[in-house]
């Protein structure tokens, strides 16, 4: 793991291939050999860093539980990191809460992008509260019983249950659950607590605003959703993709929320093949 100081915290990433085809993603964790991983070793030729968002792992932690727009926080983050790694323009992917930072970019710094390919993670629209306070959260539990508890910590760690009888799924399923677990016992207490408050990455106060923010967005967008995904839903995917100029959705029936993590190799296909394609993409 390697380390660089950008906007005044210390981000760790990974670094996987070389060359100019930089490509960027941001998450409170990876799965080793997610679909990022693989798009920077052969067959793709993607020069791929995966940055710890500040806040976990060994990136710099967040001390306090103030609520805070963290998507922009991670999106500017990431901008920063591209500048200092020289990379003007870039691709970027991420599975669920690691495609806020994309939308954050693709929102108020579109041109910085090549490709966007969102896996499970649609931006969602949420008005802002009327006096000025944010929903409520998980304040009442207890954490410092929760912390480094293996028992309680594998009823909340990752988890998914769509049908499938395919041994190489249900392997790579039992694989990600007892990572995903891992890297929980091992969190410090300041990584359950981080208070975010974004969802969409605009700064539109109406559902209209929103839409019409889509409506303009000039990013090359790839949309990819699971039909069974309950989180990041398949009729707030195709509403999105219906007003981004140009965007693809792609949606798999047998695959859920969990569905880029379970099938790597499937998703990273799909977005080295949209990346290849958005140069000759009609619009």
């Amino acid at each position: 793991m390697k380390k660089i100081n950008v906007n005044g915290v210390n981000l760790a990433y990974k670094e996987f291939g070389s060359g100019n085809k930089i490509l960027l993603s941001t998450q409170n964790f990876f799965f080793e050999d997610c679909h990022m991983e693989l798009l920077g070793k052969p067959p793709y030729d993607y020069h791929v860093y995966l940055i710890t968002m500040r806040g976990y792992g060994e990136s710099d932690h967040i001390y306090d539980s103030e609520p805070r727009d963290m998507v922009k926080v991670w999106g500017e983050d990431v901008l920063a990191f591209a500048d200092a790694i020289g990379a003007d323009k870039f691709y970027y992917t991420g599975v669920s809460h690691g495609c806020f930072a994309g939308w954050y970019i693709a929102f108020n710094y579109p041109h910085r992008l090549l490709g966007f390919a969102a896996t499970s993670g649609i931006c969602q629209f949420r008005p802002p509260m009327a006096d000025g306070n944010v929903p409520p959260r998980r304040r009442d539990i207890d954490w410092d019983r929760i912390v480094g508890n293996r028992e309680e910590l594998a009823k909340m760690s990752w988890n998914t249950f769509e049908p499938t009888n395919d041994p190489e799924r249900l392997a790579l399923r039992e694989k990600r659950r007892q990572e995903h677990l891992e890297i929980m016992v091992n969190r410090k207490k300041e990584e359950f607590t981080v208070f975010n408050t974004g969802m969409s990455g605009s700064n539109a106060k109406t559902q209209e605003e929103f839409d019409k923010q889509l409506s303009e967005m000039d990013v090359p967008l790839l949309i990819i959703n699971g039909v069974q995904d309950h989180l990041s839903t398949v009729e707030q995917a195709l509403h999105v993709a219906k007003l981004v100029p140009g965007a693809k959705l792609i949606t798999y029936q047998h695959l859920g929320h969990a569905g880029p993590d379970e099938c790597p190799a499937l998703i990273a296909r799909d977005c080295d093949r949209f990346f290849r394609d958005i140069e000759g993409r009609i619009l």
